[in-house]
């Protein structure tokens, strides 16, 4: 059982800017504090102009990605907060007592554009060693085995990692969308907690995305049902910023479970 993190009262932490689009000078701010049954309060707000953003895009089935990370990076969650009407996106979390964290948020202001940030929610005592996960591109989750067709990408160049899902060593037949795509995977940088979001695609989505490992095709079409078939093979593209250890969270859904299933990637 995780415990919650230590938090005497409220703290506000700003954002770091991690991806930011559009000209006009945007802000984010992290609030935490305790909550009930030992969890953490995180309360989000952005600003552009100086102003809270109270309207959002819906991208990927919700209006705002928030991935938590301890900073050993064994801790990972990737959850959806509520918006309120004051712009304010909350929601409860069991973090590990006295652990550092990083929290992204990733989402659309409306007719501003994405924009990711970074907080960092530190205590006095950091991590020395960050987790290693598997580097030979087969993991198991369930009855599932996931095997990758490379750990290894070149840094600074939009990657293809193709991905095969089998169940009982046979290619898995009850594999279904998570958040209107086929898969979602997180990947962070180990050493400069470097952020990307991407998702699964088929082998015709591939040959028709642009320079941009797919966003842009993936938030203009409509998200699959989340009944839908997911076939036992797809590819996610990255694009690592630079030569480091990443570490990779496959998300997929196989019948009605959510498996989140770690890698290490090398980009090199």
């Amino acid at each position: 059982m995780l415990a919650a993190l230590a938090l005497s009262a409220a703290v506000t932490y700003p954002g770091h800017g991690v991806l930011v689009t559009g000209e006009r000078p945007i802000a984010a701010y992290l609030r935490t504090s305790p909550a009930s049954g030992g969890a953490t309060h995180l309360d989000i707000w952005v600003t552009a102009d100086g102003r809270v953003i109270r309207t959002y895009d819906v991208n990927m089935t919700k209006l705002l990605h928030v991935v938590v990370v301890s900073d050993d990076l064994r801790d990972f969650r990737h959850i959806h907060p509520t918006l309120h009407p004051d712009g304010h996106f909350t929601i409860d979390a069991r973090l590990v007592a006295n652990a550092p964290y990083h929290v992204y948020i990733d989402g659309e202001p409306h007719a501003i554009g994405r924009q990711v940030f970074r907080f960092d929610v530190a205590p006095a005592t950091r991590t020395a060693t960050r987790a290693l996960y598997p580097s030979g591109g087969i993991a198991h989750a369930g009855p599932y085995t996931i095997r990758l067709d490379t750990t290894t990408v070149a840094p600074a160049q939009i990657a293809t990692i193709r991905i095969a899902i089998s169940k009982n060593g046979r290619p898995a037949t009850d594999l279904h969308p998570y958040l209107g795509a086929m898969a979602h995977g997180v990947f962070i940088g180990a050493s400069d907690l470097a952020y990307m979001h991407g998702h699964g695609m088929s082998e015709q989505m591939l040959a028709m995305a642009a320079n941009d490992c797919g966003d842009a095709m993936m938030l203009a079409a409509p998200p699959l049902a989340p009944d839908a078939a997911v076939p036992s093979g797809f590819a996610m593209q990255v694009l690592a910023p630079r030569a480091q250890r990443y570490d990779f969270w496959l998300q997929f859904t196989g019948g009605a479970t959510l498996y989140t299933v770690p890698f290490t990637i090398v980009a090199k």
